[in-house]
């Protein structure tokens, strides 16, 4: 925020002399106080209020920030005060509440001279700096961004960042939007080196911060919310330039074909390799596999000798949430197909007309509409339900768009549940979701559940009751508290396991999201994760030091309950139950991460990678298309230089991927994000 202007010496002489020469009896009045400049932001989620954010600027220039969020059951709480220096970077912070999942936030910077020195719950460090530096709060701290953006205006687009790396500004574009029907113009920036992608903003013409938005997470002043919208919109514009440029650079083999020759090809049904293979794709389709002794091929096809490479068919993540960077982070990865179970509808449908018709790199996506009820710990939804004739709309909905399933979520009245799923079923649509409030697992399966989504609902099917609030951290806290000592051979385990069998319930266990909210610790890099993180933009690292749940005392009890749900996996695909891949995380790199999890929890990698390819595609009733590399199905497979059989961490070492016969480099796709 800009600093008030504060009276000069001069002006305050030329103010007394006017007095004393225009009033007959000169006496000086007392000076008026200076009232400190307040102004009041809303978070908005999608298209619901979900916090605000108070800025109060004081006479002396200390900014002080008060951030309040409830979204999903939980949500940040910020109290945070900032002074700057007069290049517009941060001379000292100090912020207090608590993160997203509870978490303690206790951080400081300072800076003095060419010295800087920073402490929070999950950082500690020093160093000398010479010339501007900006810090970035490891505290939600909303105004930062703003703050960033005009000293990096003032220092000709350019600045290094705290504790590292470097932020660039690139010129968004203007708008001007309708607000209570005046325009009002604004100025538009990118900032990269924060994220994946350049993280946009929007200033007022004086270089004031005027808010940031997206269809997830905005933050505007106070009765601008009109203008999200149509910011959104001049973002998007750029974002899918970006996108088709990209696209451009993905390789369409001639008409005769692609050949892929001396290869290892996984047979996922076998669970083993075949050793100097041929595959042979003609347009969208493998048209041929077999020994490259003997597989003939037409003239006119391209080879690419993969010299005893691995060939995989392509992998499915069963519970993904779109965004900007993911369409390029799966392919990138070996992801080809992903069932989003939860997004702006809007927003979803873009993505998939997108990637399928070339304009973006991604993968097929098959749609699952997210459909909640209302009340403050609800999460944000365009399409949610209180009553019978709401819910048979939001069902009619989604089958109008095409959608292959729904997802029903923590607010949802139990009475309704059924009826979602009749009228879903009664459309061909599928049924997968959280358990409502004040329902159990077994009584949504019984009701109409297809698929569970999340080992924590399992488990909350013996700790919960009708009376526990499970729309809250609760829904974790409960399964950390007393999965550890809960025997997964007890008679009601074993009941529930046979229902989930007898009702061939498919069931997404997202074990990586949980290992982040039951094992991560504030200032630790979960073990096993330091390779991943080290890939990531430095700024992006950060994030995996903030922890998951405030964990305390209970630190090795948590770590206790998670191995019990590894157990939960390994003893539901024992049992012949339906399990699946889903990441719920970061797209691409999280479902290799999963396969990795799987195998931690017993299963073989070969078991684990079922899970993630020929399992789900039947799930989804697309395996006569895809999960496995066979003649006639989609030409969906990833090229590997490793063995991710003996080693499944080999699975990370992809080199290309295909998508419907064209082939995408993985190097320079995860260029483009920072990814190394």
């Amino acid at each position: 925020m800009p600093l008030p202007k504060v009276r000069t010496y001069v002006s305050m002489r030329v103010t007394l002399l006017l007095a004393l020469l225009l009033s007959p009896i000169a006496t000086l009045a007392a000076p008026r106080p200076v009232v400190p400049n307040v102004v009041k932001r809303v978070v908005v989620s999608l298209t619901r209020h979900s916090g605000t954010s108070v800025t109060t600027t004081m006479p002396n220039g200390t900014l002080k920030v008060a951030l309040d969020v409830l979204e999903n059951g939980r949500g940040p709480h910020v109290d945070a005060e900032l002074a700057l220096l007069p290049d517009g970077t941060l001379a000292k912070l100090s912020a207090s509440g608590h993160h997203t999942m509870g978490t303690k936030v206790a951080e400081s910077f300072a800076r003095q001279g060419d010295h800087a020195r920073w402490q929070s719950e999950e950082e500690k460090g020093e160093r000398d700096v010479k010339g501007s530096a900006f810090y970035i709060p490891m505290a939600d701290v909303p105004d930062a961004i703003g703050l960033l953006t005009q000293a990096l205006i003032r220092s000709g687009g350019a600045l290094a960042l705290l504790p590292a790396g470097e932020a660039r500004l690139e010129n968004l574009g203007d708008a001007t939007v309708q607000i209570a029907g005046k325009p009002r113009h604004l100025k538009g920036y990118a900032i990269t080196g924060l994220d994946l992608l350049p993280t946009p903003v929007w200033m007022n013409d004086d270089n004031s911060w005027f808010g940031s938005v997206s269809e997830w997470w905005s933050v505007v002043p106070e009765g601008c919310e009109e203008a999200i919208a149509p910011l959104i919109a001049k973002q998007n514009e750029t974002t899918k330039a970006r996108d088709a440029k990209l696209a451009a650079l993905g390789h369409h083999p001639p008409a005769a074909g692609i050949a892929y020759t001396h290869a290892r090809v996984l047979d996922v049904e076998a669970g083993k390799w075949l050793t100097d293979q041929t595959v042979l794709v003609v347009g969208d389709r493998i048209k041929a596999v077999g020994s490259s002794r003997s597989t003939a091929l037409p003239s006119g096809v391209e080879t690419v000798d993969l010299h005893g490479q691995a060939l995989l068919p392509g992998l499915i993540d069963m519970h993904a949430h779109l965004g900007d960077t993911d369409g390029v982070l799966n392919i990138a990865s070996g992801v080809t197909t992903v069932r989003d179970v939860g997004n702006d509808p809007d927003k979803l449908d873009d993505f998939k007309q997108r990637y399928d018709d070339g304009r973006a790199i991604g993968t097929h996506v098959v749609r699952f509409g997210f459909i909640e009820g209302r009340n403050p710990k609800a999460a944000s939804s365009k399409i949610t339900a209180e009553t019978e004739a709401e819910a048979k709309a939001a069902v009619a909905e989604f089958a109008r768009r095409g959608y292959e399933g729904i997802k029903i979520y923590n607010s949802m009245k139990t009475e309704l549940v059924p009826l979602l799923a009749q009228e879903a079923h009664a459309r061909g649509m599928q049924v997968t979701g959280h358990i409502p409030v004040h329902m159990l697992a077994n009584e949504a399966v019984r009701s109409g559940y297809d698929g569970i989504e999340h080992i924590n609902m399992l488990f909350l099917n013996f700790f919960a009751t009708h009376d526990t609030d499970t729309r809250d951290t609760t829904r974790f806290t409960l399964v950390g508290d007393r999965a550890a000592a809960f025997d997964l051979s007890s008679k009601p385990v074993r009941d529930f396991v046979a229902l989930l069998k007898q009702h061939h319930t498919v069931i997404d266990p997202t074990l990586g999201a949980f290992e982040d909210l039951l094992v991560g610790e504030q200032g630790k890099i979960i073990s096993g994760l330091e390779a991943l993180a080290a890939r990531l933009p430095v700024q992006t690292q950060r994030g995996f030091l903030l922890g998951g749940l405030p964990l305390g005392t209970k630190a090795k009890l948590y770590r206790d309950s998670y191995a019990k749900l590894l157990a939960m996996v390994k003893l539901l695909v024992d049992e012949g139950v339906t399990v699946v891949t889903g990441t719920d995380w970061i797209a691409g790199l999280g479902l290799q991460h999963e396969l990795e999890l799987f195998v931690r929890a017993g299963l073989s990698p070969a078991e684990a990678l079922r899970c993630a390819t020929i399992v789900p595609a039947r799930a989804l009733n697309i395996g006569d298309r895809t999960g496995s590399i066979a003649v006639g199905k989609v030409a969906d497979l990833f090229v590997v230089d490793g063995d991710p059989l003996k080693r499944i961490t080999d699975i990370t070492k992809v080199v290309s991927t295909m998508r419907s016969g064209v082939v995408s480099p993985s190097a320079p796709l995860y260029r483009s994000v920072g990814v190394r």
